[in-house]
This record gives structure tokens, sequence and C-alpha cells, in this order.
């Protein structure tokens, strides 16, 4: 923001006092010298981010992190809840519920983790036919994770959505993920849970190249878009790419429909705000670093990938994300805000009253900012059951924040911010109606074909039904779901196939005695 008006040279003696105001506000905010961060097993790749995360920290920023090992996500939440550690790496799936209750929020996302459903061939209850899908394992033994385990929590989510609870959908294992592969090769269990980073599990590879009947199967699209219509920024559509976990065969021998959930590093609200603000940075600019863990880091702008899709940023690492290096954070905050400028001349002069005046605008900023995000997660209700209204609120929304912006109670960089997340969230209205318009046509379609079956076995049912398909047609057109290309090409399609088939009933009512 350029100034309209140049800054005056300070005198000697007020050089003096900004430069002890602010040693002393840096070191009121000191970060400590240890930061305690719980992972995962030390063998697994929660432990390996870790180190990398406490690399990135001790080069850039000069923070030591003690980097702990762990039972998995929910030892990690756990933890973190009661105080013993300061971070955390977890599953967003696993972390959504304490978020939503302010107890942690998120610094960044490091990594996706693909949801794997393992199966054994000829492991479908038809002989005659593998399971394909999850659903095929109706009925089933599933080994969904040890208690308390992530891939648990997880299991249980999705198998909820699809309607197959234990005892009356599934027979459940508590084994925990390696054993449960075992129990897999040995035909005691017919399909076992797994989440991590798509192809990096080696206890994987080994079970894939040992057992040969072991398989890979999907999860069916229509369960795919209902939970991440339901949880936006939890679950993610995702594939599991041909032969990733094996050549000759290919392991799975086609891609299969599967979700993704984050892996996030988490903090709870009390602790060190500097500390958090430098393990951001450190993150930010070594983005490349993480690169293995989270492909996109390699090419693509970190402020945007390390937050994106989530509803739940620590303002501290939100503030890095949009202002960059927090250590030089004061210099722009100086030359960019005029008020400040305003403000320290004051104080200089009148002693605290122009740092009360900052604090009045900071918390009317706080005030306003947590009054939209609550409004967006009142939106987020109605996305499921009504995306049209959920994005008519959320733009209203935006053209509010707008309206804020122009008559000065909404300040350029908090507005920024929230546009931000209004216009993610405006995206994901678009994605579930276009989705919902696609599914509309296709069942259109298959409509068509059946009635065209009807046709030429019992037409005179069919005509009678001409009608309704008609119908159907102009609903579809005035509720903007076909454009009229597509309204005239269906309605054209129609009257094709009643004419071809025409000449076909003359003929049979010819050779009827």
């Amino acid at each position: 923001m350029a100034l309209s008006w140049q800054i005056l040279p300070l005198p000697k003696s007020a050089r003096i006092t900004l430069a002890l105001l602010t040693l002393l506000l840096a070191g009121c905010t000191a970060a400590p010298k240890t930061f305690r961060l719980s992972t995962g097993s030390s063998s697994g790749y929660y432990y390996r981010l870790g180190q990398e995360i406490a690399s990135s920290a001790e080069d850039t920023v000069a923070l030591d992190i003690a980097v702990q090992d762990s039972q998995g996500s929910l030892d990690n939440l756990q933890q973190l809840l009661d105080g013993d550690i300061d971070m955390a790496l977890v599953q967003l799936d696993v972390a959504e519920e304490t978020m939503k209750a302010g107890e942690v929020s998120a610094i960044a996302i490091l990594a996706q983790e693909h949801i794997h459903l393992i199966g054994r061939q000829g492991a479908d209850p038809s002989p005659q036919t593998s399971a394909t899908t999850l659903l095929d394992l109706g009925g089933r033994t599933l080994a969904i994770g040890a208690p308390g385990s992530g891939i648990r929590v997880t299991a249980e989510q999705i198998l909820g959505a699809a309607g197959l609870e234990s005892p009356d959908g599934i027979r459940t294992n508590d084994a925990g993920f390696s054993d449960a592969l075992d129990l897999l090769s040995q035909g005691q269990v017919d399909g076992a849970f797994y989440v991590g980073r798509l192809g990096a599990n080696e206890r994987l590879r080994e079970a894939f190249a040992a057992t040969p009947s072991l398989t890979l199967l999907s999860i069916s699209p229509g369960l795919v878009n209902f939970l991440a219509v339901q949880n936006p920024g939890v679950y993610q559509a995702a594939t599991i790419p041909e032969g990733i976990y094996g050549v000759s065969p290919n392991i799975p021998s086609q891609p299969l429909t599967t979700l993704t959930t984050p892996t996030v590093l988490i903090t709870r609200p009390d602790v060190n705000p500097n500390a958090v603000r430098l393990i951001a940075w450190s993150i930010v600019a070594t983005a490349q670093r993480y690169a293995p863990f989270y492909p996109e880091l390699q090419a693509g702008d970190p402020s945007v990938l390390l937050r994106q899709g989530l509803f739940f940023v620590h303002p501290d690492a939100a503030n890095v994300y949009e202002n960059g290096d927090p250590r030089q954070a004061w210099v722009r905050y100086w030359e960019n805000n005029s008020d400040l400028q305003a403000g320290i001349f004051l104080l200089l002069g009148t002693s605290v009253a122009g740092m009360i005046l900052q604090y009045w605008r900071k918390q009317r900023s706080k005030h306003l900012v947590n009054r939209i995000y609550q409004r967006m997660l009142e939106v987020n209700e109605l996305l499921a059951d009504s995306p049209q209204e959920a994005l008519r609120e959320i733009e209203d929304l935006s053209q509010d924040n707008r309206l804020q912006l122009i008559v000065g109670k909404l300040p350029e960089e908090v507005y920024a911010q929230v546009q931000q997340k209004t216009q993610s969230f405006s995206d994901q209205c678009r994605s579930v109606l276009a989705q919902q318009r696609k599914e509309k046509i296709l069942n259109t379609l298959l409509l068509l074909d059946d009635w065209q079956a009807t046709l030429q076995t019992d037409p005179q049912a069919a005509l009678s039904k001409l009608g309704q398909i008609k119908q159907q047609y102009r609903d579809m057109l005035l509720a903007n779901e076909v454009d009229i290309q597509a309204y005239m090409e269906l309605t054209e399609l129609t009257l094709i196939s009643v004419m071809t088939l025409a000449p076909e009933q003359r003929r049979s009512a010819e050779l009827q005695p």
C-alpha cells in the first residue's frame, strides 16, 4: 500500500525510544528454547516428516525442536490436549472435532494420505467374482485398525457413510495394520484399511509381493462424493494409479477411486505465538524440502498450498502466509500503515494513547473476522443438501465483506484473508453443483436407454412414458441443468428413436394373422 505522505526524520531521542520499545516487544514474545513435537513410529513417515520440520526450524530461525515418536495421530492429539507436547502431526479427520471446538488449530498441511482398502481375490460372497469395491465386502470381516489408531477413525467414518456399521453391515477385527496384512494373507479376514502416503509403505509392498491373492479395492464414486461434500477439506476425491504398488502384474490393475485426508501440523491456542510464527515461516522458507511428502510444493506457491482447504488455521500461522517472515513484520507494518506511524508519534508524546487506539482497531478486526467465519460455518451446513443456496449465501457474504472494506470497517489485509476463504468455499459449492448436474444428466440418459429398450419390447408401454420423459427434459431446461442445445439434442434423440421403431411396428402388425 503506497503512502500518501513522507515520514519525517525522527530526532535522536525518539529513535532511541523506538528502538527500546521494539526490543521490549520482541522480548515479550520470545520463542521458547525447545519446542516439543510428537510424530509417530520411529520407522514411519510421520517421524521422518518431524525430523524435516526440526531441521527447517534449526536452519531457518535457530529454533530447537525435540522430535518424539508416538503411537500415531490419536496418541499425538491426546498428548497435545494434555499439554505434554507443543505441536503434533495428525490426520485431519482425526483432529476435525477438536478444531471445531477451538481446542487445536492447524499450522500447515504437509502431505496427503490416501485411504487404501486391501482385499483378497475370491473374498467376495459370490464364488464367480472377486470383490472390487468396499460395498462388495458387506457381511464379511474387515480389519479396521487398532483401537485408538488414526486408521480406525477413518475406517469408522467411511463404513458409517456406506451404511456398513458393525455388527449389521460387517464383522470387524481390531488388528493393527501389520497384523491385519498377515491375517488377510492367511484368509482370516476379508479386507483391511490403511491410511498413508501413496506408494510409500514398504510393508504393504512386501505383502503384495509375498501374497499374489492380495489386491486393492476401490471406494465407489458415490461414496467418495458424499464424504467429500459432507467434510470439505477433510476428505477429497483421489485416485490410486495403476501399478503404483507393483508391476507384472500391475497392482492395482487399473486406476481406483478413493479419498485422501491431509497430514496437518497442529498446536494449541495457548502455545507461544512467536514460536508458531517462526515454525510456520521455517516451513514456508524451505517448502521444497517437503516435496517428497507433498509433491505440489516442488513448483507451487507454499503460502497457498500449506493452508489450502483448511478452515481452522492458527492466526499466527495465517499471518505468516499473508505477510512472510515474522522477524521483519514490524518493519513492514510500520512502512505500510499510516495509522501505526501516527500512533508511534502519539505514543512518544502522550504515553499509551496510540497503543490503545491500535489495540482497539485490532480487536475490532478480530471480532469482524470471527463473525465472518461463524457465518461461513453456518453456510457450510447447507452445502450437502442445498449447494445452490449455500453458493448464494457465500456470494452474499463476499459482497458484504466488500462493502465493509469500502466503508473502512474492514482493513485490506483482513479483507484479503477472508476473501480467499470465501472464494475457496464458492469454488467448492460450484464443484458440488456441477457434480449434481452431471448425475442428473447421467440419470436421464440411463432413463432414455431404459425407455429405448422398452420401445423395442413393449412399444405401447414405452409410448405412454413419452410425455413423462419430455416433461423431465423441460424441467431440466428450466432448472438450468442443461442448456438449450442439450435440450434440443435430447428431444431429437427421443424422436429419432420413435421414428426408427415405427416401420417395425407396422411390419409386425401386417405379419399378424
